[in-house]
C-alpha cells in the first residue's frame, strides 16, 4: 500500500511540476505578455529646454528580451473623447532592416511615449487610452497589429500649465 501511495505522490508531483512550467522557448508569447504598457500622468515634469513643463500622459512599455516594437504602427486613442491629446511624442528609436516590412525603427526593451494634452484644464475622471500597437519576436514571427488598453486618473483640480505665467515689469501695480 505504501508503494501505491508513494508511486501516486510521485505522478501527482509531476503532473504539478509540468502544469507550472513556462511555455517553451520556441513558443512566442501573447502580446500582452512581450509587450506589457502602462500610463501615468505627467503633471508638471520640466520639458528638457527648461522653459515649459510636460502635461499628459506617458505610456511606459517594458518590451520582453527577443521581442521588439515597430514605432511606425503605434496609434493611440483617449476615451472618453473629451481629453483631447496632441500628436504622440515618440523617441526616434533603433533603425534597423527589418525581415517582415524593410527598413523600420522599432523600440526594444523600454520605451516611454507621450501623449500632450491640448487643453488647460482637464476634467477629473477616469480616462481609457487604447493602443493599436504591432512588434515581432526576433527572427521568428511578426504580430498582427493588436489592441492593448491602459487607463489613467485625472484627479479634481488638475490643471495643465502649458506656458509660464507672463512677468510683470517692476513699477508696474498688479
Amino acid at each position: 500500500m505504501t508503494r501505491i501511495t508513494s508511486i501516486l505522490a510521485t505522478a501527482c508531483l509531476a503532473c504539478a511540476t509540468a502544469a507550472a512550467a513556462p511555455p517553451p522557448a520556441d513558443e512566442p508569447l501573447d502580446p500582452d505578455k512581450a509587450f506589457h504598457p502602462e500610463a501615468r500622468l505627467v503633471a508638471g515634469d520640466p520639458v528638457a529646454n527648461g522653459n515649459t513643463e510636460r502635461h499628459g500622459i506617458d505610456i511606459d512599455y517594458r518590451i520582453a528580451p527577443g521581442y521588439y516594437l515597430y514605432r511606425s504602427r503605434l496609434r493611440f486613442e483617449v476615451s472618453p473623447p473629451t481629453l483631447l491629446i496632441g500628436a504622440p511624442d515618440l523617441p526616434p528609436g533603433i533603425e534597423v532592416n527589418d525581415p517582415f516590412i524593410g527598413k523600420s525603427a522599432i523600440f526594444r526593451e523600454r520605451v516611454t511615449i507621450h501623449l500632450p494634452f491640448v487643453v488647460s484644464i482637464a476634467k477629473p475622471g477616469r480616462y481609457k487610452v487604447k493602443i493599436i500597437a504591432q512588434g515581432c519576436a526576433e527572427d521568428r514571427l511578426c504580430y498582427s497589429p493588436f489592441p492593448q488598453e491602459v487607463v489613467v486618473n485625472i484627479p479634481p483640480g488638475y490643471r495643465v500649465n502649458d506656458a509660464p505665467a507672463p512677468s510683470v515689469p517692476r513699477g508696474i501695480p498688479r
